[in-house]
């Protein structure tokens, strides 16, 4: 018979009143462990312990930020990570998009560099851009 309440659950409720009121983990902490797992595979390789100095920093920093009860500047360092690399994520985000859509192509209007997406017929085409109204020719490879 299993018992209710043992000590299995004081364990999680010590740790749940240990964390209250901590920062706990945000994208940051993701950069942070992915940086110093990525290290540590180089390292694996190149064996410097300079490198793996580094990597203990960035873990400490990582592990840190996870305990730290000042949440509204761990709140404000997240915000700033975030905003650098949101312009690399939607990147990545539109080249996805792209690459699953089969049925058009997205080409650049040369007089104002407006992305257009155009459906996907083979062969060589003149397109008018509809924000500057000028026309050029695409040329589709693949069906």
């Amino acid at each position: 018979m299993i018992k209710q309440g043992g000590s299995d659950m004081r364990f999680f409720n010590r740790l749940l009143s240990f964390m209250k009121g901590r920062y706990g983990i945000d994208e940051t902490f993701y950069l942070l462990f992915g940086i110093s797992c990525a290290f540590a595979i180089a390292n694996l390789f190149l064996r410097l312990w300079q490198l793996q100095i580094v990597i203990y920093i960035i873990s400490a920093i990582a592990i840190l930020r996870f305990f730290s009860r000042n949440y509204t500047a761990r709140s404000r360092e997240n915000k700033i990570i975030a905003e650098a690399f949101s312009g690399l994520r939607n990147r990545f985000r539109t080249y996805k998009t792209r690459k699953a859509d089969k049925m058009h192509i997205y080409k650049k209007c040369p007089n104002c560099k407006a992305v257009l997406r155009l459906p996907r017929r083979k062969g060589k085409h003149t397109t008018v851009c509809p924000n500057c109204h000028s026309e050029f020719s695409v040329r589709v490879f693949k069906q």
